[in-house]
Order: C-alpha cells, then structure tokens, then sequence
C-alpha cells in the first residue's frame, strides 16, 4: 500500500518509522510536528529504518519541518505528513525535491510484517519503464509508479538465481546474479536508474532487515 497525501488521521496510536532515500537527507535537519509539539526523528541512515516515532490518535497538524529552511513568510519550511486510512505500522519514505519549500516529499506505506512478511522482497520500480523480476523458475512484473510489489520465494534459506528485463524485452537480460534467500528476512528493494550507466541501466537500493529471535 502506498499514498501520496491521502486526507486521513490515525484513529488509533501508531509507531512511525522513518526512511530517508539519501545520505543528503539524511544529514537534513528534519523533525516530525504534531500540532505545537515537535519530536525529532532521530538517527536517520539511508540503508535503515529509524527508531519508531509514536503518533498519537485523532494526532492533528502532522508535518516534517525543515528546520534547515524557511518558507515565504520566514518560517520553517514544512511538508504536511498524511498516514493513509488503513495503515498500521507507517513507513515514511522522505525523498528530495527542490519543488518543495522544505525540499522534500512525503511517502507512507505499509510496513507491518502481517502485510510484508519475513522470507519477502518487497520491490519499488523508480524507474521510468515497467520490468520483469525473474527469481528462479517464477517471474512476476515489477509496474512503475512506486507501486510496492511483493516477491515470496518461500523454502528454506537458499541462494538463488535473480535476473530482470525490460517488460518489452524478454529476450535480454538487463541484470542477472545469484542473491541469498533467507526465511528470516525481509528486503524492501527500490530498482532505480543507474548513475553509471557503464555498469547497465538498473541499479539496486537493497534496506534488508533481519527478524530479531525471542529471547524466550
């Protein structure tokens, strides 16, 4: 599930965690406004979700500042922050844009490990052409769009032949390697253009996050 500012507030509390896309916004510095009061996001790392951030219920006025801008009327420049109706554990993806006063944009999805399972890739498509995700026998087209697509391989922890292609082009392959499979572990993966298109066409931005055993 993904939204760009859908009109909803939680109904209930909800731990939010953060995800910046770059190490330049991670350095930004942004905090989370909820009405009058402001709560800092906390160490934030491009390869890693933040510690959680509690919303509470019926929360209003939520929003990211960006204490590092200011807007029109001299104040800190800020992107309201929506949580769509539905979601119960809110990733925020915060991405660049210099069409923003605060310099950024909100995304939410859905994060909670009863809709993006453990053993799961979950695969965002940022560029700009539909592909074909091929893992091992099985294939599942990837849509642009930042439409979050969920790949189970199931089984048992195992290497795996991984290979994608253009959805209009089958026939060439635009990436192909053997990848870990691991049960006790969960990939959101975004597939972006490649800044060196040298090294092909796609790259990967891999946020791997491996299931913590009970202690019990």
């Amino acid at each position: 599930m993904i939204s760009l500012f859908a009109g909803c507030l939680p109904a209930s509390a909800l731990a939010l965690r953060v995800l910046p896309w770059d190490r330049d916004i991670s350095e930004r510095k942004l905090v989370i406004g909820i009405g009058k009061e402001i709560i800092p996001i906390g160490y934030m790392h491009p390869a890693a979700r933040t510690a959680p951030i509690k919303i509470p219920a019926g929360a209003e006025g939520l929003r990211v500042i960006a204490t590092d801008r200011k807007n029109e009327e001299e104040n800190p420049a800020a992107e309201r922050l929506v949580i769509p109706k539905g979601v119960k554990k809110p990733l925020l993806l915060i991405l660049p844009d210099e069409k923003s006063a605060a310099g950024v944009k909100l995304l939410v999805i859905e994060d909670g490990v009863n809709s993006f399972k453990w053993g799961t890739i979950r695969l965002i498509n940022v560029t700009p052409r539909p592909l074909v995700f091929r893992w091992g026998k099985k294939a599942m087209q990837i849509p642009t769009g930042w439409k979050p697509t969920d790949i189970s391989p199931g089984g048992k922890s195992r290497n795996m032949e991984i290979i994608t292609y253009l959805k209009d082009d089958l026939k060439k392959p635009l990436y192909s390697a053997v990848w870990e499979h691991r049960k006790d572990m969960r990939q959101l993966l975004f597939l972006v253009p490649n800044p060196d298109e040298a090294l092909g066409p796609i790259a990967f931005k891999f946020i791997p996050e491996t299931r913590i055993p009970d202690k019990g």
